[in-house]
């Protein structure tokens, strides 16, 4: 079994902060990868529900026109 298979999941109580990180990391992805991000750049899953329960991690799904029209993005993200 895999170190993280191991591990407890935690889940903890809705951190108000969570939108204004996902602000953060969309922001320095726009700048990063923005042409590449055709279909936006979104904060997705349970932390992006107020008030509910999470999994402390942020959730980020970036709409791109292809996964082949997207890949000189990978770069910029390395």
């Amino acid at each position: 079994m895999a170190a993280a298979e191991s591990e407890p999941i935690k889940i903890v109580s809705y951190d108000p902060e969570w939108p204004a990180r996902f602000e953060q990391e969309r922001s320095a992805l726009a700048d990063a990868i923005g042409d590449f991000a055709t279909g936006g750049i979104h904060h997705v899953g349970s932390t992006a529900v107020p008030d509910l329960d999470a999994k402390p991690i942020i959730d980020i799904l970036v709409g791109v026109e292809s996964p082949d029209a997207s890949r000189p993005a990978f770069g910029p993200l390395s």
